[in-house]
C-alpha cells in the first residue's frame, strides 16, 4: 500500500466506525453529558465533521467559509447556526469556544449529525482519492499553503482517533447509568 491508500483506508474505516457506533443512539444518549462543562457524543460528533469540513474546504482545496458543506450541505440553515468567527482562530469548530459559547450550538438529530459527517467524509475521500500519490508531500493551496496535503489529512485523521475514543467512553458511561 502507498501513502495515500494507508490514509484512505484509516479514513474510511473511522468513518464507517462512527456510522455503526453512533447511527443508532437515541436522542437522549446523544446528548448527554457526564458533567456540566463535558461535550456529549452528539457535540463531539459534530466537532468531527467540522474540523474535517473546515480542513478540506479551506486547507485542501483553498475555498471560502461560505462553500464549506456545514452552509452548501443546508445544515446552517436548517439549525439557524453560523459558526464562523467562534473559538480558535474563529474557525467555528469548537475548539477554543467558552462554555457559554458551547451552550448555544443548536441540538442536532442524530440524522442531522451522521448525514453532515457523511458528506464531509465523502467528499474528504473523494479528494483524496483523486489527489495523486507525488502530490501528498507539496503544499497545499490558500491558507494552509505551509503544509503538504498529507499534514492536513493527518490533523483530520488523529482528531477523529482521539474523539472516536472520547464517544465511546459516553457511550459506555451513558449505558451503565
Amino acid at each position: 500500500m502507498q501513502g495515500k491508500e494507508i490514509l484512505h483506508d484509516l479514513l474510511e474505516t473511522q468513518h464507517k466506525a462512527i456510522n455503526s457506533e453512533f447511527g443508532e443512539l437515541n436522542k437522549e444518549a446523544l446528548n448527554w453529558r457526564p458533567d456540566a462543562e463535558a461535550n456529549s457524543i452528539g457535540i463531539t460528533l459534530w466537532h468531527l465533521g467540522r474540523v474535517a469540513d473546515y480542513v478540506l474546504t479551506h486547507r485542501l482545496e483553498g475555498r471560502p467559509a461560505e462553500e464549506q458543506r456545514w452552509f452548501s450541505g443546508g445544515w446552517a440553515e436548517k439549525t439557524g447556526y453560523d459558526p464562523r468567527g467562534i473559538g480558535a482562530g474563529g474557525m467555528g469548530i469548537l475548539t477554543g469556544y467558552t462554555q457559554e459559547e458551547v451552550a448555544v450550538l443548536p441540538a442536532i438529530s442524530g440524522d442531522d449529525l451522521l448525514a453532515y459527517h457523511n458528506a464531509v467524509y465523502s467528499a474528504l475521500l473523494e479528494h483524496l482519492k483523486a489527489l495523486p500519490e507525488e502530490r501528498l508531500s507539496e503544499p497545499v493551496p490558500g491558507e494552509g499553503n505551509q503544509r503538504p496535503y498529507y499534514f492536513w489529512f493527518r490533523v483530520i485523521l488523529l482528531d477523529a482517533t482521539r474523539h472516536l475514543g472520547e464517544m465511546q467512553a459516553l457511550k459506555a458511561m451513558w449505558v451503565r447509568i
